[in-house]
């Protein structure tokens, strides 16, 4: 199975990064431009990327504050394309770090892991640029 992983060190405590991670208003400014995303284990979901992409989601595990992991897939088919994302949060010395891996399923292996290496690049750009802005208006 192939695997995408990245990683920010956010300049924000644990709460705050999980806040930003999970809150409904914060999601469509780092994880699409669309986004229906209830982190609670066994919820439905969806995310609309910036290209127009439609991911239906189930939500798998979820450690409040620490763990998020869910299966997306493109189209109707759960089956099409499926893959798994973790992102998990790990306190540092100068805030925390924030690390995603997804897991891909055996399809057209090198196009789709090229796919999701760049959209998790600007997701996590996206991350982190809101969480600037968040400690800008706090002053």
């Amino acid at each position: 199975m192939d695997t995408v992983e990245r990683h920010v060190t956010l300049p924000a405590e644990l709460d705050e990064a999980w806040t930003l991670l999970t809150d409904p208003d914060d999601l469509a400014a780092w994880l699409g431009r669309e986004v229906a995303l209830d982190p609670t284990p066994g919820a439905a979901g969806t995310v609309v990327d910036h290209d127009g992409t439609r991911r239906h989601l189930i939500v798998e595990e979820v450690d409040a504050g620490r763990r998020l992991s869910w299966r997306w897939w493109t189209g109707d088919d759960p089956q099409g394309e499926p893959s798994r994302v973790e992102i998990t949060l790990i306190p540092a010395e100068r805030g925390t770090t924030v690390r995603v891996v997804e897991e891909l399923l055996p399809t057209p292996a090198a196009a789709a892991q090229a796919r999701a290496s760049e959209a998790w690049s600007h997701r996590l750009l996206h991350l982190e640029a809101l969480l600037l802005v968040a400690a800008a208006v706090r002053g």
